[in-house]
């Protein structure tokens, strides 16, 4: 990890466009373009001279509340599209596009159900895809919803409900996807192997620091507390590999459900609660582009309601968190990385800005 404390960034925030309810970008590599997550159904590529609808599935999906297409995420090595979205019955669906290399529209006659997860509520679907160091794809879920985890999903290992999964999401044989051997559950009885962590309430945006291969996760807390986790990886690799993270053992650092046993539990590395109109977390990624070069090694994040985006210093001795503010958004539904590692912030009334030099 880089010495710190970094230096105090400055930034301001470049519009790229306004679009249909978006929930989030994503890029493929090499591509200049990005690629923008609208939450009725539909995936939006944007480069400098135009923007152009590369998938519809609106007739797939329906947009209410924490549901629709909520996750993309690109192949790092295939083209391949992989998409996160709640079917007409309100479960989870991932599905596999075929992405034609001349045109980069996605081919919606090579959809393919990859995975399914039975949803028992509306809200909490998770939603986040990524591919991460070791070109696995990650899937965050939620705990199925209502609220305090009534079913007890987060922290039972048999429900892929409160998790972090890891699959090889391209089909074998017969098989629509493969669990890796190494993933930790594998061999347990009673347990999914498709979990990798667990733990959660409702992992909406999660990244992986594409310098470090660390996990930063943004859960999304209950009636009190907001929280980032931080998960340390090894040679890049097997950040939060069967990790608990505490949930609904704990909310942030305080007990919640005394039902639940909080052994081994990692706590949150940052916490804040729902003074001044706060509510709920919107993760988040750690800059490592050029654009704004105080801003590297920053891990930013901000708060659905207020709009506020802060940037969190990981050098800050542990126990002492130095966090600052540095914009505002309202209704702030991601902060992601984009094309060269610069960092795109998504209004879900409508705006994606970039984050360029104040």
């Amino acid at each position: 990890m880089t010495s710190g404390p970094l230096p105090e960034p400055a930034v301001s925030l470049y519009d790229i466009g306004t679009f249909d309810h978006p929930v989030g970008v994503a890029h493929r590599p090499g591509d200049s373009q990005v690629y923008v997550v609208e939450q009725p159904g539909r995936v939006v590529a944007v480069n400098d001279l135009s923007s152009e609808s590369v998938l519809d599935i609106t007739d797939l999906t329906e947009s209410s509340g924490e549901q629709g297409l909520l996750g993309l995420a690109l192949h790092p090595t295939a083209d391949l599209a992989y998409v996160d979205f709640t079917d007409l019955d309100g479960n989870t669906v991932i599905a596999e596009f075929a992405i034609d290399p001349a045109t980069g529209q996605f081919d919606r006659d090579s959809y393919r159900e990859v995975l399914t997860v039975d949803q028992p509520y509306g809200n909490h679907n998770g939603g986040q895809l990524a591919f991460g160091p070791d070109q696995y794809l990650y899937i965050g879920l939620g705990d199925g919803g209502s609220g305090g985890d009534p079913e007890r999903h987060a922290l039972d290992l048999s429900s892929r409900l409160g998790k972090i999964l890891r699959i090889d999401p391209v089909s074998s044989g017969d098989e629509p996807f493969t669990v890796p051997s190494d993933n930790p559950f594998v061999g347990d009885d009673g347990a999914d192997p498709t979990i990798w962590a667990y733990g959660l309430r409702n992992p909406w945006r999660f990244s992986f620091d594409p310098d470090t291969g660390d996990l930063w996760i943004a859960d999304v807390g209950q009636g009190d507390f907001e929280e980032i986790d931080h998960a340390v990886a090894t040679d890049r690799r097997d950040a939060a590999k069967g990790t608990s993270f505490g949930w609904s053992a704990m909310e942030g650092f305080e007990p919640f459900n005394d039902d639940q046993s909080a052994e081994g539990a990692v706590l949150p590395l940052f916490v804040y609660d729902h003074t001044d109109g706060r509510c709920s977390v919107s993760g988040g990624a750690v800059a490592r582009g050029d654009a704004v070069t105080t801003l590297q090694g920053w891990y930013v994040f901000g708060d659905y309601c207020t709009g506020q985006i802060w940037a969190l210093d990981p050098t800050a001795p542990a126990g002492d968190p130095r966090v600052i503010e540095i914009a505002q958004l309202d209704a702030l539904a991601a902060v992601a990385s984009g094309p060269d590692g610069d960092l795109f912030v998504v209004s879900n009334a409508g705006t994606v800005a970039r984050l360029i030099p104040g």
